[in-house]
């Protein structure tokens, strides 16, 4: 019986790798449609992960914690078939995908390696400031280009995004910090150049959760620049993982085919 987090999961015939994805605040699975397209060709399966409380799951009851979202998706991950697999987590994704890498330490199923998305270090305190009134709310989400405009225009499916949201920005804020520990898988961090609420200069706070040398990247665009351009994240993935390195001579020529679209960096472990 497929576990109800993978119920949109679909495998992908010849992959070669494979990208657990985990949506941000008020998201579901189907949000990492255009990134999943976009790996198809690469030959690297998506594997969208479906929280509760929303989407083909509206009828189940919304996750309280961060860590209790964590503890299904671990399961989830443990049910799928071997693959070379990574973690993907956009905005408050980066944080469950983080916790779940945590509880997949020393088992088959830890990731390669962990790409938080306009994502906020776990290390650091929430933004409580988000949870005010839906109406300020409502006004920050469609100043950060997260509200579709056909949500906001009627009012019943405002009011359920609205609830969605709401519940996923109080499991995040139930985080505590302190119980982080370091991965030993490496983590790379994207970023949107023009990201107001996870600005690029806050990436290096995700160095202390790793062993590993921590690597980032900078994109054109705000903080959902992952579902305005997936082809090029789709690139980044691909080049930073290094699934391909051995097989495809032609990996170099895609690394550097557009310089001037992203910037990468690479910090030193402290």
């Amino acid at each position: 019986m497929r576990r109800p987090a993978l119920s949109l999961y679909r495998p992908l015939e010849g992959a070669r790798a494979r990208i657990v994805a985990f949506p941000h605040a008020g998201g579901g699975a189907s949000a990492f449609r255009g990134l999943k397209a976009a790996l198809a060709p690469l030959a690297i399966e998506l594997c969208a992960l479906q929280p509760p409380g929303r989407e083909n799951r509206l009828s189940e009851p919304f996750h309280r914690t961060a860590e209790a979202a964590a503890e299904e998706f671990a399961e989830a991950v443990l049910s799928l078939p071997a693959c070379p697999t990574a973690f993907l987590g956009h905005s408050l994704g980066g944080l469950l995908a983080y916790l779940t890498a945590q509880k997949l330490e020393g088992t088959r199923a830890l990731p390669i390696h962990l790409v938080g998305t306009a994502s906020r270090s776990p290390a650091l305190p929430r933004n409580a400031h988000l949870l005010r009134d839906d109406d300020d709310l409502t006004q920050r989400l469609a100043d950060l280009g997260g509200l579709p405009e056909i949500i906001r225009a009627e009012p019943s499916l405002l009011e359920m995004f609205e609830t969605i949201i709401r519940a996923d920005l109080n499991m995040g804020e139930t985080h505590d910090p302190r119980i982080d520990t370091a991965l030993t898988c490496p983590i790379s961090v994207y970023s949107g150049e023009s990201d107001r609420l996870v600005p690029p200069s806050s990436a290096s706070a995700w160095q202390s959760l790793s062993r590993q040398p921590l690597r980032t990247r900078r994109f054109p665009g705000g903080h959902f620049f992952l579902y305005e351009a997936p082809a090029l994240v789709a690139e980044a993935l691909d080049a930073d993982l290094g699934w391909s390195r051995a097989s495809d001579p032609l990996l170099k020529e895609r690394e550097t085919a557009s310089p001037s679209r992203i910037r990468v960096s690479s910090h030193a472990h402290s």
